[in-house]
């Protein structure tokens, strides 16, 4: 998978605020989906500096776990985790949430299929800057989820307690949303001042998101393609 890249350019004064006062950086990632579920935290940064390169790789796996709470400030552990290309199939027979990857599911998404007794939650994981897969939402896992990453990711700048896995559903301060369909080379570059926030105006890659604002709406895009897709899929496995 390509490189992402995120330069983030600070005045000097920002930066002494943000380390003052124990922020990092977080980020989540947007994903459509037949599935209803809430976002995590994906992504964590917290050596700040006045031009900061935030790199990553869209490198994926499907989870699953048998913990579906859907609470805010909640830290998702899975259980089961498995590394695939899109086009995967994970088949989840067993109670816990274990399962086998084939590959035969729709171009471009990932299918996780529960075949078992037992109601789960699951997910994707993308590898965040340390290269470590970190859940970017958690599902209830029912029958058949479809995944497809989309390739928006929103950015906060925040107090240290939060962490990666920790289940946000609305905004950790004034925020940005960032269209990477967009990128040249896979690369975005924005300033953040303490004061003004993330300079979004006149970039038609960016757009602010507001103080406590839902983050649901925004990274969790319920598709009904993706729900009729699951359907038909769900009646294909279950003959």
């Amino acid at each position: 998978m390509e490189q992402h890249k995120l330069t983030i350019d600070m005045n000097e004064a920002t930066i002494e605020q943000l380390r003052d006062h124990h922020f990092a950086l977080f980020g989540l990632h947007a994903v459509a989906t037949s599935a209803s579920g809430a976002p995590t935290i994906w992504l964590s940064v917290h050596y700040l500096e006045r031009h900061m390169e935030v790199t990553w790789q869209e490198t994926y796996s499907m989870f699953t776990t048998r913990h579906r709470t859907m609470a805010p400030s909640t830290k998702v552990v899975a259980t089961h985790n498995y590394p695939a290309p899109l086009g995967s199939v994970l088949t989840v027979a067993g109670n816990d949430g274990a399962g086998i990857v084939t590959p035969g599911g729709p171009a471009g998404h990932m299918e996780i299929d529960n075949t078992g007794r037992t109601d789960l939650g699951a997910g994707l994981c993308i590898h965040d800057t340390h290269g470590m897969y970190q859940p970017i939402g958690i599902f209830d896992l029912i029958d058949v989820d479809l995944f497809q990453p989309v390739q928006k990711m929103a950015f906060f700048f925040s107090p240290i307690p939060h962490m990666a896995g920790e289940i946000v559903t609305r905004s950790l301060g004034p925020g940005v949303l960032l269209d990477y369909a967009m990128a040249r080379n896979n690369t975005l570059a924005m300033e953040y001042d303490l004061h003004n926030g993330w300079a979004a105006e006149n970039r038609p890659y960016a757009k602010a998101i507001a103080a406590n604002e839902p983050l649901n709406p925004t990274l969790i895009i319920r598709s009904s393609a993706l729900q009729a897709l699951a359907m038909q899929r769900q009646r294909t496995t279950s003959r």
